[in-house]
């Protein structure tokens, strides 16, 4: 039978998975990337019998690659995470959000909980929720949901099949925006990660049924960043990238949307109060703030947008008007809806005389209930718009 190889190649090439090692070498050099001293072995003895049935000779360059098996354990806390691919039906994303490790309750090692955007309340591409145990969004069952194994510091987790019912779990994803897009409850597939320092990086591959019983499948695939921000699982976290406003892209007027003035985003949270309303709306309330777009006009006469993400479209974002001469400049400004049974308030002060610019404010929603905050923050800056 005739050698298909073209004349001269007798090159070896061996590759693993996106994650793993890879081989590569010419007709006399083999070169070894990303392998412990005992997978060289093993790969020795296979290529000794290539050596048995009349291959040039081979010369080993061998590193010391003992380290990548030794991985970093994964560390309780809160992370932020970015997370680019792609999900059928949408154009590819990049979305950010965060990422909280805690003590487990049940037979895992740990509970991990993955939270990028809210699949269940402003449907968009890359928005996933995906969580260890049950409990992990609030509500459901206090119980794993997924299977964790390690092998050679790779996690690898995958879903429960059957899935989780929503009354269990909230573990799902999306691919499209708008409110009849579909939810998909994840049921095949797995995550992938190695953990180091302070970050973990892996990749995302899943499959999921439709969570309102539809017969179409969804299928989510993607590369995950974290970065490990504080050994408290509960901190407060700002967003690790830009966020792209949810509010704002639904005006019905682009029109009354257009600002000038610097634009900035929340570093770090110094205070949040809550001064009114119910308990359970906290942590809602602070995901959205540290999520917000500030653009500020600080020049006479100037106005100022607070846009903050997964809001109400009728009274975010709020455009008020911006007073006082550098550097502490008062903030205050309100919406109302169109039927004007629900108003957002908001007054505050932007002090720009530290070496990073500081930020209180007080915002009011009132309609059926009434919620008001008190919140002071570290702002970083974005850019001019």
């Amino acid at each position: 039978m005739q050698d298909p190889r073209p004349a001269g190649d007798s090159s070896v090439n061996i590759q693993g998975s996106v994650l793993g090692p890879v081989v590569t070498g010419d007709e006399n050099t083999l070169i070894f990337g990303n392998f412990s001293r005992r997978q060289q072995k093993a790969i020795w003895s296979i290529l000794s019998l290539i050596l048995l049935i009349g291959t040039t000779t081979i010369i080993f360059i061998i590193g010391d690659y003992g380290q990548s098996e030794r991985s970093t354990p994964v560390q309780i806390g809160a992370y932020t995470v970015v997370l680019s691919g792609s999900a059928i039906g949408s154009a590819r994303f990049d979305q950010q959000g965060e990422l909280r490790i805690r003590k487990s309750t049940d037979h895992l090692p740990y509970e991990l909980c993955l939270k990028v955007g809210n699949p269940w309340g402003a449907p968009a591409p890359g928005a996933i929720w995906f969580g260890t145990n049950g409990t992990c969004f609030g509500s459901g069952l206090d119980a794993a949901v997924v299977h964790i194994r390690e092998n050679n510091g790779e996690t690898l987790i995958t879903p429960v099949d059957p899935p989780p019912t929503l009354k269990q779990s909230m573990n799902s994803f999306t691919a499209t925006p708008g409110i009849l897009a579909g939810a998909y409850v994840p049921d095949r597939g797995e995550i992938r990660f190695r953990t180091s320092a302070s970050k973990i990086e892996g990749a995302f591959s899943l499959q999921g049924l439709d969570a309102f019983g539809r017969s179409t499948r969804g299928t989510f695939t993607a590369t995950l960043t974290a970065s490990l921000v504080s050994d408290d699982p509960e901190a407060l976290i700002s967003s690790p990238i830009e966020p792209v406003p949810y509010a704002s892209s639904k005006k019905s007027n682009p029109d009354t949307y257009k600002a000038n003035g610097k634009r900035y985003t929340v570093k770090n949270i110094i205070s949040f109060k809550q001064l009114q309303g119910s308990a359970e709306f906290i942590k809602r309330a602070q995901a959205r703030f540290t999520g917000a777009v500030f653009v500020i006009d600080s020049r006479e006469g100037g106005s100022f947008v607070y846009d903050p993400p997964d809001s109400r479209s009728d009274i975010f974002p709020i455009i008020g008007t911006v007073v006082g001469v550098n550097p502490v400049y008062i903030l205050s400004g309100q919406q109302s809806s169109e039927d004007l049974t629900a108003k957002a308030t908001i007054n505050g002060m932007l002090d720009i005389s530290g070496s990073e610019p500081t930020i209180t404010i007080t915002l009011t929603t009132t309609g059926t209930t009434t919620t008001s905050y008190e919140v002071g923050a570290i702002l970083q800056l974005r850019g001019i718009n």
